[in-house]
């Protein structure tokens, strides 16, 4: 019975770095989108997604390193699910009276970069189904990750910080800020890496395998700041940072990321496993698009929201079954 209680005590206090880390992080970014005259949206795509990405980017560089090109890839497309299967649905089903509409920017370019990323591997690969994305692909990534970030911000200085941060940003000071900032940061990355410890020494225990454990805890314990900044921002009355957190998110997986990962040396990718993971990203990026119109979104949040958590359910069921 003691064996179980390191795994679960690193389990719990995991959940509390994540807690205070996402409502650290997300009272930062709030001042940030009032102090720089930017949409809260924009803040959620930036600051926060990069804050929450944080274990993903640190996951996959690792895993790339040491050659794991499975575990890095995997890692990304399975935060991606987590992202809009859990986090988004969560999000939809909290604040499903006035839902946020995402950045049609934001929108446009996750659709485009995911449709091309999926369409790349399926050109790209051999006659034993894995492509291979080269660092000359992974420089074009970055470099189209950065253009869309100035885009967004452009369009972002024409609706600047709206009323629903001006009733909930506190005036606090610049070093209080930064400090907030790096906290919550900070926070998230040990509760993340704590929570996945943590599951991970309790699968074992259990005898969970080792695939079960990599595309389930992993990719949930590094999606898991993602979870927590959201609901940290709809506590604080901002669904617009709550959805800009997971669009950004996806984005900064999807490009920032694997771009990333490919510098580090060639990326190769095995279809042949992943192939059903890469519809089912592409598919909930798509699904995305019934946020762009306001009235849907209105009468049908909730249901969507209850089928993106199904939908994820079922895929973490066709893993383990």
């Amino acid at each position: 019975m003691t064996e179980y209680l390191l795994p679960i005590g690193s389990i719990l206090l995991g959940l509390v770095f994540l807690i205070i880390g996402g409502d650290r992080l997300i009272s930062a970014a709030v001042e940030l989108a009032l102090r720089f005259k930017v949409s809260p949206l924009f803040i959620g795509i930036t600051v926060v997604a990069a804050g929450t990405s944080l274990p993903e980017l640190l996951v996959s560089l690792i895993a790339q390193s040491e050659g794991q090109s499975g575990l890095s890839i995997g890692n990304v497309i399975g935060s991606n699910i987590f992202n809009i299967g859990l986090v988004l649905g969560t999000v939809l089903i909290w604040t499903y009276k006035k839902p946020a509409a995402p950045g049609l920017t934001e929108t446009i370019g996750l659709l485009i970069s995911s449709l091309l990323f999926t369409l790349y591997l399926y050109f790209a690969r051999d006659a034993d189904g894995t492509a291979t994305i080269t660092k000359e692909i992974g420089l074009l990534m970055e470099l189209a990750f950065v253009m869309l970030i100035y885009l967004t911000l452009r369009n972002s200085k024409k609706n600047p910080a709206t009323e629903e941060v001006e009733q909930i940003a506190r005036g606090a000071g610049s070093i209080t800020v930064i400090l907030s900032l790096v906290m919550g940061i900070l926070g998230l990355w040990f509760g993340a890496k704590l929570l996945v410890a943590g599951a991970v020494s309790l699968a074992t225990i259990l005898g969970v395998s080792d695939t079960i454990i990599g595309l389930t805890i992993v990719a949930a314990g590094t999606g898991a700041p993602e979870l927590f900044a959201s609901i940290a921002a709809i506590r604080r009355g901002s669904a617009s940072m709550a959805v800009g957190n997971v669009v950004g998110s996806n984005l900064f997986n999807t490009i920032a990321i694997v771009g990333a990962a490919a510098l580090v040396r060639p990326l190769r990718v095995d279809l042949n496993e992943l192939r059903a993971d890469l519809n089912l990203n592409l598919v909930l990026a798509l699904s995305i698009c019934f946020l762009l119109l306001p009235k849907l979104a209105a009468g049908t949040g909730r249901l969507i929201g209850v089928l993106f958590i199904a939908t994820y359910f079922c895929w973490l069921a066709s893993i383990v079954f």
